[in-house]
């Protein structure tokens, strides 16, 4: 699994993660899952990149049936989980199951 699939799984427990797609492109991971909690689904595309030792260039685009975000940022791998947390939490508050 990737580096999305796996911190949901940890981070979330009552959330199904299935991974649709996984790949590298040159340097750039991509990943594509599915999420499900409660019957609710959401869509993520993510994909990161390394700037340099411990910093990456990431993008991701989450979309349920009632919101999509789409974030991007240069971070640590700190950076990023707690910028994916925040979405993932906010996605989650607004399918009600959060």
């Amino acid at each position: 699994m990737g580096y999305l699939s796996d911190m949901l799984s940890k981070e979330y427990g009552n959330l199904e993660v299935r991974e649709v797609y996984s790949t590298k492109l040159g340097e750039t991971d991509v990943e594509i899952l599915e999420a499900s909690v409660e019957g609710e689904k959401f869509i993520a595309m993510f994909q990161s990149v390394p700037v340099k030792e411990n910093l990456y260039k990431w993008s991701i685009i989450i979309t349920s049936a009632h919101n999509t975000r789409t974030l991007k940022g240069m971070d640590t791998l700190d950076g990023i989980k707690l910028a994916l947390k925040s979405s993932i939490d906010a996605m989650m508050a607004g399918m009600g199951k959060g």
